[in-house]
């Protein structure tokens, strides 16, 4: 199982998460391109910091929304996304190949994620720009248009589970508006993972466990205390698996 964070959104006199901790728990990170986070210079501190660790590393485009970090949607028209799309994640690959690595895989940010998985132009849009830039794998909702149209182009496609968020019953992560839709306690995360990881499940917030099957993990590396909970995901990770 792959333990993945998004990073390197902090940008100018804007310092946002503890990159330098979380880094050396991740298996691959998810590097802000320059709209909802990050600038120039710390997406090239992010990079070192990331091979300096032999962490994998994706690109994470998303709404041009900074007042918001990219967590309010955005109407925009379908050209005009896939242009925003290929310019940040153009600039993170020059910049992480000028490093002799490539891009392992492209990870949609915030609104950005969900807004793409549930509209089929946005979906398309976002598979179109990994193939064209050789990216060959999406991180997405397990089910709905991003693996839809990753699959379409030829992409694999990772299903990903969060470590540190609340679900529904229908499987989307519970809203940011509501009581108890961030998991603040890393034994909470601890759990919820292994559940994940050793029966394929998740408990939703009725209380009820349903099957989801991932292939990577997310810590939010925005959230407060981001560290302490990626240290207990990790400890699961790591730990001797039964022979089934």
């Amino acid at each position: 199982m792959n333990l993945n964070a998004d990073l390197g959104e902090s940008w100018y006199q804007q310092t946002v998460g503890n990159d330098a901790e979380l880094m050396p728990l991740l298996d691959s990170c998810n590097i802000a391109c320059g709209f909802h986070g990050g600038d120039a210079y710390t997406m090239l501190k992010t990079i070192e910091l990331a091979q300096e660790n032999g962490v994998l590393i994706g690109a994470h485009p998303g709404f041009a929304d900074r007042k918001n970090f990219g967590r309010k949607r955005l109407e925009l028209e379908d050209e005009v996304l896939y242009a925003q799309l290929i310019y940040q994640v153009s600039a993170l690959k020059g910049m992480v190949e000028s490093y002799g690595e490539t891009l392992h895989h492209l990870k949609p940010h915030g609104a950005l994620y969900h807004y793409a998985n549930e509209y089929p132009a946005a979906a398309q849009s976002v598979a179109i720009v990994a193939a064209q830039l050789d990216i060959p794998i999406i991180y997405g909702p397990p089910n709905g248009y991003l693996r839809t149209f990753a699959e379409e182009e030829g992409l694999e496609f990772w299903a990903e589970g969060f470590a540190d968020r609340a679900y529904e019953a229908n499987l989307s992560l519970r809203s940011r508006t509501l009581a108890g839709a961030v998991l603040d306690d890393p034994d909470q995360a601890r759990t919820q993972v292994l559940r994940m990881l050793e029966r394929r499940e998740v408990v939703a917030t009725d209380g009820n466990a349903y099957p989801l099957e991932v292939q990577t993990i997310c810590i939010h590396g925005d959230h407060e205390g981001a560290v302490a909970r990626a240290q207990a995901v990790r400890k699961v990770l790591d730990r001797p698996r039964k022979l089934q």
